[in-house]
């Protein structure tokens, strides 16, 4: 009978232990900054370039979410790519086609503003 609640206990601390696992990397990995469940991408085409920030357009082929005007600034942790290749932040120009990536808050103001920017990828043949 001993033997028998022993192994009954082992098997509720095992599960216990398994269930805790779960719910750690499941909360872990909705909250990674890397998770590409958490961002979002649109098209768009700048507007406006401000010392860091930007000021873009969306594009008609977005979701109709991402057709208004929108501000961002440049942080250091913002890649700029073209063509897979890192790029500076002078070869942005105003009406250049970019692709955005953001995760984070979007803030209802006109424009709306992109809280954080993760990759700018400019989308035009020539650099």
């Amino acid at each position: 009978m001993k033997k028998r609640l022993n192994i009954i206990l082992i098997g509720i601390v095992v599960i216990i232990i398994l269930i805790s696992i779960y719910l750690i990397g499941y909360r872990n990995g909705q909250h990674s900054e890397d998770n590409p469940q958490n961002q979002q991408t649109f098209y768009a085409s700048i507007k406006d370039i401000t010392a860091n920030y930007l000021l873009v357009e969306g594009l008609e082929v977005n979701d109709i979410n991402y057709r208004s005007e929108f501000t961002f600034s440049l942080s250091e942790n913002t890649k700029l790519l073209w063509r897979g290749e890192k790029i500076d932040p002078s070869a942005l120009k105003i009406d250049d086609h970019i692709a955005i990536t953001f995760q984070g808050e979007v803030l209802e103001s006109y424009p709306a503003q992109l809280t954080e920017v993760i990759k700018i990828e400019l989308l035009d043949d020539e650099k």
